[in-house]
């Protein structure tokens, strides 16, 4: 199957949308959740096979990644969306526990399974296969509240580069980093006015544009190693 697309973390949100709409462009998607949604349940309805997985330890990881071998001969791209975000824990105690989880999410899942796949991994025709890291412009100017989302991410980022050399000729490897796209309950009326009083283009961004960078990556066959912000220009002036 030469259109197969694997996206973890699709159960709501971004990731949500992003198998929605690859599902739409008519890829073949394999949407990952690790907990039932409503989401989960309307990627369903509309034909898209999930897979189910709670990406907790190596162990975990390595069961998914057996998991999706069986699952498909070939793959035509992964994309990595299943992420943690929660500001880092005052406690040492809760924040080691934070940082252990947060680095499996962001680093040692996409790491396995990328390399866990590779094998199967094609492109079509003249264009290589695509993994594309979600990230986030953290990883350029991290906010201190969030310094354990921001320093996994950023290992995330230097992956991106790591594998681009690693994998090629193959596979191509890219990012993509959102900044304020679709707000969280964490986000207070006052932070959201902060947010896009400090982004240019003076919004909140929306799935959509993410999708499209996504797309973008997949379409061009002469571009790895690269990271496309996704963020109205918020990293430009982010205190």
């Amino acid at each position: 199957m030469d259109n197969f697309i694997l996206v973890t973390g699709a159960g709501r949100r971004v990731g949500f949308h992003l198998a929605s709409r690859l599902h739409q462009d008519g890829y073949h998607v394999l949407a990952h959740y690790r907990s039932a949604t409503e989401d989960v349940q309307r990627l369903q309805q509309s034909g898209i096979e999930t897979i189910q997985a709670d990406l907790h330890d190596a162990a975990s990881i390595l069961e998914f990644v057996c998991r999706l071998k069986q699952y498909s001969k070939t793959y035509r791209a992964i994309v990595h969306n299943a992420s943690a975000f929660t500001p880092t824990a005052e406690n040492l105690t809760e924040a080691a526990a934070q940082y252990q989880h947060f680095f499996t999410i962001h680093m040692l899942a996409p790491y396995l399974i990328n390399q866990g796949l590779a094998a199967q991994l094609a492109g079509n025709g003249d264009s290589p296969a695509d993994i594309v890291h979600i990230t986030d412009i953290n990883v350029e100017n991290p906010t201190p509240r969030f310094d354990i989302y921001g320093t996994t991410k950023a290992g995330l980022q230097n992956m991106t580069v790591a594998l681009a050399k690693k994998l090629a000729p193959a596979i191509k490897v890219n990012a993509v980093a959102p900044g304020p796209v679709l707000f969280t309950s964490l986000h207070s009326e006052e932070t959201k006015a902060q947010m896009l009083s400090e982004t240019p283009l003076a919004r909140e961004g929306g799935a959509e544009p993410v999708y499209l960078a996504v797309k973008s990556l997949l379409e061009n066959p002469f571009v790895t190693g690269a990271t496309i912000p996704v963020d109205g220009g918020r990293r430009l002036s982010k205190a």
